[in-house]
């Protein structure tokens, strides 16, 4: 979820998705380029090549113009705002990184995205690896804001990855635009190996029957050990992170119900992270009841805790320990509510009125 999570109504976002050839898009993140697009957000398509080496026995300016028709179709299908071909050699993205990162840049300095997906840097095809520099050199050209880099697979699945977005309600769109590249999949069943691996994911990651997932790049990710981002749960602490970084001002502290996460802790430094329950800055588990509960609230507030973060995994908590719930409910405003946390603003704390005796 992540950036691309639930937001409000009227906040759309603008995407871009850079594609080697025709096809890519579909195959490697079709389904969640059809969860933006159901929002409202708008996305286009860079295809750095036209795919011409993917035809054989035909010209290739046939060849090319086949592929392109087929990428306009799979765009009506998947609500693509636009595609563009840079129209680079197919097959030798790397002899020309520069070049087509110069068609690139007004690209996305005219689009300004907030999040760029492209294949990830350890594909084996070799325009798939390059175009990861491309992307970077265009960025680093351009003139705007940083936006969220993601990387999805295509022909060599990820060893790692930091976000999963569940497809299966957009499963039959992407289908059918993979599909939509017929001189492709008669050639090679790429509908049958896209489907296979999202349904993987899906039972790996346990989030949805079928799911894509997605390598960030970011510079916090280097204090997370490589074994520990190749656990498929991985995802849930660094969608947990991206959550508490968008409400929780980064000078503050926060409870965090449950315990805590090294790796998360880094990623939202230098928010200060508190352990809840707490004593002497460690995690001492659940507690024996909602009196305690609020007491201990009351005592961090003092502390200096601002924030109240209920991950997923301690959603139980609102149930189990009712008078703790109806404590922050009718105390404190809830800034964040999703399928990833809740978080309550304990700053400004509401007194109840009190009840006129009769």
């Amino acid at each position: 979820m992540g950036d691309h999570g639930k937001r409000r109504t009227g906040d759309p976002m603008k995407v871009a998705v850079i594609s080697p050839h025709p096809d890519d898009e579909s195959i490697g993140c079709g389904g969640t380029i059809c969860l933006h697009t159901a929002r409202g957000d708008r996305v286009i398509a860079v295809v750095l090549t036209s795919g011409e080496r993917g035809l054989r026995g035909l010209p290739r300016e046939e060849a090319a113009r086949v592929r392109e028709q087929e990428a306009g179709s799979a765009a009506a299908i998947l609500g693509l705002a636009s595609v563009k071909f840079l129209r680079r050699p197919d097959g030798h993205l790397d002899d020309c990184v520069k070049e087509c990162a110069k068609l690139l840049s007004p690209i996305l300095e005219r689009e300004r995205p907030q999040v760029v997906y492209m294949p990830h840097e350890r594909d084996w095809h070799p325009d798939h690896r390059a175009s990861v520099s491309i992307v970077q050199r265009a960025l680093a050209d351009s003139r705007i804001p940083a936006p969220t880099l993601l990387s999805y697979e295509i022909l060599t699945p990820l060893t790692m990855f930091d976000r999963a977005e569940d497809i299966t309600s957009m499963m039959a769109r992407k289908m059918q635009a993979v599909r939509a590249h017929r001189s492709q999949v008669r050639q090679l069943h790429y509908d049958r190996a896209a489907r296979g691996l999202n349904e993987y994911r899906g039972s790996i990651v346990q989030s949805g029957r079928y799911v894509e997932v997605f390598q960030a790049t970011d510079d916090r990710l280097g204090a997370a050990l490589e074994h520990r981002r190749a656990d498929p749960s991985w995802h849930h602490v660094y969608q947990l992170a991206q959550e508490i970084a968008k409400v929780i001002p980064s000078q503050d502290a926060f409870l965090l119900v449950g315990g805590s996460d090294p790796e998360a802790e880094s990623l939202v430094a230098p928010r200060r992270c508190i352990p809840f329950l707490e004593k002497n800055g460690q995690y001492w588990g659940d507690p024996a009841d909602d009196e305690t509960a609020i007491r201990e609230i009351t005592r961090l507030q003092l502390s200096g805790a601002k924030f109240m973060v209920l991950p997923s995994s301690a959603f139980w908590w609102l149930d189990h320990y009712s008078g703790l719930r109806k404590f922050l409910q009718s105390r404190f405003q809830c800034i964040l509510k999703n399928d990833a946390a809740v978080v309550f603003d304990l700053r400004h704390a509401s007194v109840p009125a009190m009840r006129k005796r009769t």
